[in-house]
């Protein structure tokens, strides 16, 4: 059984990300993603949208087809 990943260059939340406390988002992507641990990585609404921060991703879990993501943004370009 095959087992597809995808390794990410950037956060991209589709607006589905859950914040935890503070700074700190979940966020559960379908299929298996693969980020880089404690490096910062911009943040982005969707593909086309401008970048809205950086992110540090502190954890992820893999599960039954799904990616599930920890991170914390620490530097926010705007407010919105």
């Amino acid at each position: 059984m095959n087992m597809p990943f995808i390794m990410q260059t950037c956060i991209l939340t589709n607006g589905i990300e859950k914040r935890i406390e503070g700074n700190t988002f979940n966020l559960e992507i379908e299929g298996y993603h693969l980020y880089v641990l404690n490096n910062l990585l911009t943040v982005q609404k969707t593909e086309k949208s401008k970048p809205a921060g950086k992110g540090k991703v502190t954890e992820i879990t893999w599960k039954e087809n799904k990616t599930q993501l920890t991170y914390e943004l620490v530097d926010l370009h705007n407010v919105n």
